[in-house]
Parts: structure tokens; C-alpha cells; sequence
């Protein structure tokens, strides 16, 4: 159910952006979500539908993109996919893993009118 705590935030950051660029209506919404977030498209839409009501984003298109899981060995710098959630390099075998993506929630860009 965190899906509507995003969506609400969402359509804040929309409606601000929009603000200040003196728009009549937002348009579209891109957003770039980590797999880690572990967010259902679904209900994001229906809840950022819900939330935007009544505000210049009532009726625009939410897209979401997610970011797969990858980390960084730090000991060699190989870069790999997380699939498994198993923090141990598959060059090196070392276990000090830094998380460059997969984690990250952010809105990409804003298309208003």
C-alpha cells in the first residue's frame, strides 16, 4: 500500500513543477523506479489517478520505468545484475558490494501545457 504515499508525492512534485513553469495542466509524468522499491505498476497508477483529482494533473499519463538491481564489487569493479540478491562478485568472489542501481525512486520529467 505504499503505492499511494508515491503517488501522492508524485503528483506534489508535478504540480509544483508545474507552478513554476505558470502551466495550465500537467500532461505527462515520467518516473524511474528501482526494483528494490518493490512497487506494483498497477496500483501506482490507479493511486496517482486517485490523488491527482481536482489538481492540474487530473487525467495525465503516469509512465513508470524500473531500474534493475545492479552492483559494484569494490574490490575488482566488475559491475553485475543483483537477480538473486546474493552480494558476492562473480569474478572475484569478494563481498564488499556497493548498490549503484535498483534502489532509486525519482521523477524523470514533467511534460506540462
Amino acid at each position: 500500500m505504499h503505492e499511494m504515499a508515491i503517488a501522492r508525492s508524485i503528483v506534489d512534485i508535478a504540480v509544483a513543477a508545474a507552478g513554476t513553469e505558470n502551466a495550465r495542466r500537467v500532461v505527462r509524468v515520467n518516473v524511474l523506479a528501482g526494483e528494490l522499491r518493490a512497487i506494483i505498476p498497477s496500483q501506482l497508477i490507479l493511486y496517482f489517478g486517485l490523488v491527482s483529482r481536482d489538481t492540474i494533473a487530473e487525467g495525465s499519463h503516469l509512465s513508470l520505468e524500473t531500474a534493475p538491481l545492479v552492483g559494484r564489487c569494490a574490490g575488482c569493479g566488475d559491475e553485475f545484475s543483483l537477480k538473486d540478491l546474493t552480494l558476492v562478485c562473480p569474478v572475484c568472489r569478494g563481498q564488499d558490494i556497493e548498490m549503484i542501481s535498483g534502489t532509486e525512486l525519482r521523477v524523470k520529467d514533467i511534460e506540462v501545457e
